[in-house]
């Protein structure tokens, strides 16, 4: 199989639809998390299935997918992108990208992708040229500190986002929070960084940045 594509629509997270394994559906609000892939094939690549071994880990509102296997180019590029397919839980599929003139050559690859996804799906779907694998999410919990209340109030909104710098991961955080005060229109939203860092390691062998936000209303 081999296409040609333009750019990738990502579709986003329901978050306040129900999630059943198995069980797709229409799914029309806006993303939760921005999709940390590249939206397609390089200028001069063809893009086709590839075939790759996966592991799945839940980090909060995060899915991190990871692919491993053996290229037949060094030239050629692997990625993962969120399914065109309209459908709740979000699929996804794993490319090859291959330029026009690629010396064989065989190239071991490891590649991780995150993006936004339910929090109740236990599994998620990847497509490639194997057909469709039904993949177990792990969950990855960390040790996270409470969130600081404001001069004896109540603690403000925060999120924790991930991504592959800090900018994504800040982005991601801020779009998992809300963007105008409960029964307010017109509110001024700041968005406070509380932490970041980078977390490396560990068996499934994260290396990924997070950034630690929280959101006041004037």
């Amino acid at each position: 199989m081999n296409r040609q594509s333009g750019p990738e629509t990502p579709f986003p997270l329901a978050a306040s639809l129900p999630a059943a394994a198995g069980g797709p559906s229409i799914w029309p609000f806006p993303p939760l998390i921005p999709n940390s892939s590249i939206s397609g094939p390089p200028p001069g690549y063809s893009e086709s299935y590839g075939r790759a071994e996966y592991r799945a880990f839940r980090l909060g509102r995060a899915l991190l997918i990871q692919a491993w296997g053996t290229l037949s180019s060094v030239s050629q590029i692997p990625d993962i992108r969120q399914s065109p397919l309209k459908i709740y839980p979000p699929q996804f599929d794993f490319w090859v990208y291959t330029p026009q003139f690629a010396l064989p050559a065989l190239k071991p690859f490891k590649l991780s992708e995150i993006f936004g996804f339910p929090a109740g799906a236990p599994v998620v779907v990847i497509h490639d040229a194997d057909g469709h694998h039904t993949v177990e999410i792990e969950d990855l919990a960390f040790d996270e500190r409470p969130a600081v209340a404001l001069q004896g109030g109540t603690p403000p909104p925060e999120e924790i986002g991930y991504g592959k710098s800090f900018e994504a991961a800040f982005a991601a955080a801020v779009a998992a929070l809300p963007r105008t005060a409960p029964g307010s229109a017109d509110g001024l939203a700041t968005y406070r960084l509380i932490e970041s860092g980078l977390r490396r390691g560990g068996f499934p062998g994260i290396d990924l940045h997070y950034a630690r936000v929280d959101v006041t209303f004037s």
